[in-house]
């Protein structure tokens, strides 16, 4: 097994608390408050603007603006968040502490389940992070990916914290 491969391995196992969202989430209504709103039925698009909070279940975003697209049978497709920062918070299952990000464009793409964070993306956990200008995060899996995006200098960072074994 080369070094890379037991890198991931520890990784995996080690970051282990970034885990699943509440499951009762996606059956709980979206609730949403703005200063403006557009919608447009026709294209199947709404945007609101001015401190907008978007909640469904433990969900909560908080942006500048917020653009949801749905499908032809008014099902979520994808919502996109700006702000300086756009804020996300979700409750895990289980007794876990809840699940933070923070960048200036989230985009999240309600049938694959991802959450795209762009632009001094930071995603964490209680004391475990990730940071870089791009991180992706599979909310149904677990999966995160980090890149350090194109700006000269820029690397990601990766804080995992020992578990408490008592």
């Amino acid at each position: 097994m080369n070094l890379n491969k037991i890198y991931l391995f520890m990784l995996f196992f080690l970051f282990t608390p970034l885990s699943f969202a509440l499951s009762s989430d996606a059956k709980q209504p979206i609730m949403i408050e703005a200063d403006t709103a557009t919608i447009d039925d026709a294209n199947g698009i709404a945007i609101y603007e001015g401190n907008v909070i978007v909640t469904q279940g433990s969900i909560r975003i908080n942006a500048a603006k917020v653009t949801l697209r749905y499908t032809e049978r008014q099902d979520l497709e994808k919502v996109v968040a700006e702000g300086n920062p756009a804020k996300f918070k979700q409750t895990p299952d289980g007794k876990k502490p809840d699940l933070h990000a923070n960048s200036k464009r989230m985009e999240y793409l309600a049938n694959e389940n991802m959450l795209h964070l762009t632009k001094q993306a930071k995603l964490w956990q209680g004391d475990n992070t990730f940071t870089g200008d791009q991180v992706m995060y599979d909310t149904k899996k677990g999966i995160i990916r980090a890149n350090k995006g194109s700006k000269k200098g820029s690397r990601v960072t990766v804080t995992i914290n020992p578990k408490n074994i008592d």
